[in-house]
């Protein structure tokens, strides 16, 4: 069920591996599971497949057929918290209640795992007393559907947020294509209001400018390893996520599901060998309980080791993140060449319906793909022609802060925990020259001004 909107509907590709090197890589994959097996005719179900819950906070809606599809873990990293596919950082309670909500959307592809790619920005800003709501998406051509899932997920909490806090502000903020996604939120989903927007390093390149050689490399290449229309190989996208799958079974110290190793079995077999010998379509691969519980007691204290370190979850979030990639190639294979709505059209819809009222655009010095000039004065002609429709309305308010750094200055940082530790040992400036997150904590600084100024 789609939402409200003004517009109709429309992500930038990554690579792919070659068909032999797919089918290498799952190979070396399952002889890492190399154990005891018997057939069975009687497929298991795979608990791999299992979807994490989905997220909303302002009205119903469903997910569209893109959203992100996540493995439920019990995995937790530092005091962030996973409901309904939204990950949620709380100020301390010795602050008081939360002084507004943060709703972050992450950057193409890193989108994915926000509470990683920006931990200490987020952290940061929770430090300062502000109730963080980040939101994974998964990385389309289509942007509509994405905001339609990521407003959906955002929804699905706004009401236990309103229970325990009352009510809260509701300020968006983006890096890069989130920057792209919150402006689009706010021009053309009328029932999704912001009290205010912060957009870092905002792009509104179409696909041939945001990616080099798109149309010679990219899209001969991912129509390939498709295989839409193929029955003599395996579809690139089946292939890449079952590997991506095996992954994460490895890294939690498990062995992977019967259903699963069956599936990476069949991938492997050349089709004309799928009806010889003791595997068949129908079969499956079968792990004997005994040896299932003999392998977890053997890797527990290890896994346990690294959960508590935090590399399982984080090894774990990659992994998951890196499953956009089939989308990806299966839309360029079925015809996709660039974004939906298209650049231009952004640009038309920002200019007419942008809504919020407080706006901060903030550009890196340093960045050779960062429209934050174009955004502005879009903004500020919103702001002119929402006075021209409603002249009682109250201005629209559009700032702009040139900060040093280049595209990725907010994602280069370590945890926020660490960096304290780091900065007791170094002292603050030689930490964040050592560890080069100046740029990102001049982020923050810039963000928390820029909301104590605001009148929201």
């Amino acid at each position: 069920m789609s939402r409200k909107r003004t517009m109709s509907r429309g992500a930038a590709p990554l690579i792919c591996l070659s068909n032999f090197r797919l089918r290498f890589f799952l190979l070396v994959a399952l002889c890492q599971f190399a154990v005891p097996f018997q057939v069975n005719n009687k497929p298991n179900r795979n608990p791999l497949q299992g979807c994490a819950s989905q997220t909303v906070l302002l009205a119903k809606g469903g997910e569209s057929p893109n959203s992100f599809e996540k493995v439920t873990t019990s995995f937790k990293i530092g005091k962030w918290e996973e409901l309904e596919n939204n990950f949620i950082l709380r100020p301390s309670i010795e602050q008081g209640p939360p002084r507004a909500v943060i709703h972050f959307l992450g950057g193409a592809l890193v989108g994915a795992s926000p509470h990683i790619s920006y931990r200490y920005v987020l952290e940061r800003l929770a430090e300062q007393g502000f109730l963080i709501i980040a939101t994974p998406y998964t990385l389309s051509f289509d942007h509509l559907s994405t905001c339609d899932m990521v407003i959906s997920r955002f929804e699905r909490i706004a009401g236990q947020i309103a229970q325990t806090y009352g009510a809260l502000p509701v300020i968006g903020m983006g890096h890069s294509c989130g920057a792209l996604l919150q402006v689009l939120i706010t021009s053309l989903f009328p029932d999704t209001p912001r009290a205010a927007n912060a957009l870092l390093s905002f792009n509104n390149k179409p696909v041939t400018e945001a990616v080099p050689f798109f149309e010679e490399v990219f899209v001969p290449f991912f129509t390939y390893a498709a295989a839409l229309n193929e029955t003599s190989r395996p579809r690139g996208s089946e292939v890449i996520n079952t590997g991506l799958r095996l992954a994460q079974s490895a890294a939690k110290g498990e062995i992977p599901s019967d259903e699963l190793l069956s599936k990476a079995l069949r991938l492997l077999v050349p089709p004309p060998f799928y009806s010889q010998g003791p595997f068949t379509r129908e079969d499956s691969f079968v792990v004997p309980p005994a040896v299932r519980d003999a392998f977890l007691r053997l890797t527990a204290p290890t896994t346990t080791a690294l959960s508590n370190a935090e590399i399982v979850p984080l090894v774990v979030e990659v992994l998951q993140a890196l499953e956009q990639i089939p989308g990806l190639i299966d839309e360029v294979a079925l015809g996709a060449r660039d974004f939906d709505p298209t650049p231009i059209r952004v640009k038309e819809a920002a200019r007419r319906a942008y809504r919020a009222r407080r706006t901060l655009i903030i550009k890196y010095t340093d960045d050779p793909i960062d429209e934050s000039n174009e955004i502005e004065e879009l903004l500020q002609a919103a702001g002119q022609i929402a006075v021209m429709k409603r002249p009682m309305m109250v201005d629209i308010d559009v700032q702009r802060r040139d900060l040093p750094g280049g595209h990725a200055a907010p994602l280069i940082a370590p945890p926020l925990e660490l960096a304290k530790r780091i900065e007791d040992i170094l002292g603050a400036d030689a930490a964040k020259d050592g560890l080069r997150y100046t740029e990102a904590d001049e982020t923050v600084s810039a963000i928390v001004r820029w909301l104590e100024d605001s009148d929201l």
